[in-house]
């Protein structure tokens, strides 16, 4: 009877530790996403970029990418971002995907104009960069790097006089 009572109580431990640890979990994780409104961007592509990656301005996380979707018309990438309350981002703002290091992840980072009008909740961004692919950028390099070792193998060889002893 003793040993009933015992194992009852610790079952009952750690079920209460489980839960405090999945409303822990779901309070910050970014599933439960941020309050506030949401932006919307249209990129040609956002190779890498992923639902709950980070939207900064000057550096600092002022949201998260909640939703994106393929717009059917011109195959274009319709990325939402869902921003924090109280941050103001002026109509001609521009957003960009960069890298978090050479092979880290992917974040937007938004440039702020210099309009006095800010965006409104479900307005879209006017000007976009889109990702740079680092496989095509060093594709490009070991291109030029040929073709200047090409260039420098078809220069015709000028031999050097000999000094007289």
């Amino acid at each position: 009877m003793h040993r009933n009572i015992i194992e009852t109580v610790l079952g009952a431990v750690v079920l209460l530790v489980a839960g405090i640890f999945l409303l822990f979990a779901l309070q910050f994780s970014t599933a439960a996403g941020v309050k506030g409104f949401d932006l919307l961007a249209e990129f040609r592509h956002i190779d890498g970029l992923k639902v709950g990656d980070e939207v900064r301005l000057a550096g600092i996380r002022v949201g998260t990418v909640s939703r994106m979707s393929l717009k059917p018309e011109d195959y274009s990438a319709v990325v939402t971002m869902r921003m924090e309350p109280g941050v103001e981002i002026s109509t001609d703002s521009t957003v960009s995907i960069h890298t978090d290091g050479l092979f880290g992840g992917k974040y937007l980072e938004i440039q702020i104009g210099g309009e006095m009008e800010n965006m409104k909740p479900g307005q879209r961004f006017g000007f976009v960069q889109d990702a740079v692919i680092v496989e095509e950028l060093i594709e490009k390099i070991v291109a030029f790097a040929e073709g200047q070792r090409k260039k420098a193998e078809e220069q015709p060889k000028t031999e050097k006089p000999k000094a007289k002893p």
